[in-house]
């Protein structure tokens, strides 16, 4: 069971890392293509402007999609992780934040 839980925790650390990247312009170009904000509503409550715009899947074996799977484990990160200023930042908050998870 915790070895499950290890997997899953670099796993979403890596598709969290590489979101990240492609967020701020520092991953592959077609990696950023596939992640885009979600579009503001009028709604003052929805102050959130750091959430993904979620894709389901076409099909059931496309849940493991990098344009499916990153927005959602993006979208379940607390909004101060996602607005982080640097990548090492980030890196650093994020182990923390994923390793509290796994052992709380």
């Amino acid at each position: 069971s915790s070895g499950i839980n290890a997997e899953y925790g670099r796993i979403n650390y890596k598709l969290c890392l590489i979101s990240y990247k492609a967020l701020n312009s520092l991953a592959l170009k077609y990696l950023s293509n596939l992640l885009h904000f979600r579009p503001q509503t009028s709604n003052r409550l929805d102050l959130d402007k750091t959430r993904l715009v979620t894709c389901p899947p076409v099909y059931k074996r496309n849940k493991g999609a990098f344009r499916v799977a990153a927005p959602a484990i993006w979208n379940s990160l607390p909004q101060s992780l996602r607005e982080c200023p640097t990548l090492e930042m980030f890196k650093s908050y994020l182990k923390t934040y994923l390793f509290k998870k796994a052992y709380d």
